[in-house]
């Protein structure tokens, strides 16, 4: 990344640094506690509405999976079209209409968010409306989450962290949480630094990446490893904003990721490019790694996506060799 993009020399351009660098990631202090063990319970059954509608839903959500994998219908390269995920999109919002505490349908809705955002449009604008959609869709999951979850004394702003051990074993939640993080990366990188900061997006994506560990390390191949190294990797630790910034979290978190996923692209890419900064007698395998990766094969199962971190990857290559 260059430094220059973002002001001048000294402190203020080092805070500038830290809150433009925040979302650059797919999304922890040194030792983040979740807090004394409470009784969990399902969910489920709190956020559902009785039998008949709950049969209703799902089916609408099994309709929805059917639709979230033909999102690349139609894709070429790493350009997916809008028409199919935009499908998905209003199928999910159909759901929440019917089941305004749907946590499955939330979850569903910020990852089809995300897709739309990221590989159907280069548009600034509409960006920042779709990354903004899948924040204010986190926002509301968490909310739902802190009002039925059985905590010993109700707190209304309890952080994901804190929510981690009376929810154990929640799929949904566990996928609320890493959605609202990925969302929550993009949007930071949509609308900016002075956003971000007002925002305090770098803390919330780092308690949500920090609670998708403690509650299922494996997640999405590593997914709570992945987005907590990326931030840890992309932002510096500056005194009073990002202080908690740590290249040992970052490899460590990183390192974690690959170990849980090692075919998965960004797990790959993201990896070899913090080895790159951060460990210089490395940079051979760093560049083995990216040229691997390159000449894979894209998984059926994330055509666009693989296809998308594969060119990164590419520039990233072209970037160490002009140096």
């Amino acid at each position: 990344m260059n430094v220059e993009n973002f002001g001048g020399n000294g402190f203020p351009s080092r805070i500038a640094l830290a809150l433009a660098t925040l979302a650059l990631f797919f999304v922890s202090t040194h030792a983040l506690s979740v807090g004394a063990q409470e009784p969990s319970v399902p969910l489920a059954t709190v956020t559902r509405s009785p039998e008949a509608g709950a049969e209703r839903t799902d089916a609408a959500l099994a309709e929805a999976d059917l639709l979230w994998s033909r999102r690349s219908d139609g894709a070429t390269g790493v350009q997916a079209i809008p028409g199919p995920v935009d499908a998905l999109i209003a199928a999910c919002r159909q759901i929440i209409s019917h089941e305004p505490a749907s946590l499955e349908a939330r979850w569903r809705l910020m990852r089809a968010l995300y897709f739309k955002g990221e590989y159907t449009t280069e548009d600034p604008t509409q960006k920042k409306n779709i990354f903004d959609a899948g924040r204010v869709v986190g926002d509301e999951a968490l909310a739902i989450v802190r009002r039925v979850a059985p905590l010993a004394k109700p707190r209304p702003n309890a952080t994901p962290v804190d929510l981690a051990p009376v929810v154990k074993g929640q799929r949904a939640v566990i996928a609320c949480f890493y959605w609202a993080a990925v969302d929550w990366g993009k949007w930071a990188l949509a609308f900016g630094k002075s956003a971000a900061v007002k925002q305090g997006a770098a803390a919330k994506i780092r308690d949500y990446a920090a609670a998708v560990i403690a509650l299922d390390p494996s997640f999405e191949e590593g997914g709570g490893y992945r987005v907590l190294g990326r931030l840890h990797h992309q932002t510096p630790s500056v005194p009073f904003f990002t202080g908690w910034a740590s290249r040992e979290e970052a490899m460590k978190n990183l390192r974690l990721a690959n170990r849980a996923g090692s075919r998965n692209f960004f797990n790959r890419l993201y990896l070899a490019e913090a080895m790159w900064d951060y460990e210089k007698t490395k940079r051979p395998e760093s560049r083995a790694m990216l040229e691997s990766l390159t000449a894979d094969t894209p998984s059926a199962e994330f055509p666009v996506e693989d296809r998308k971190t594969q060119a990164e990857a590419k520039a990233l290559l072209a970037s160490w060799t002009a140096r």
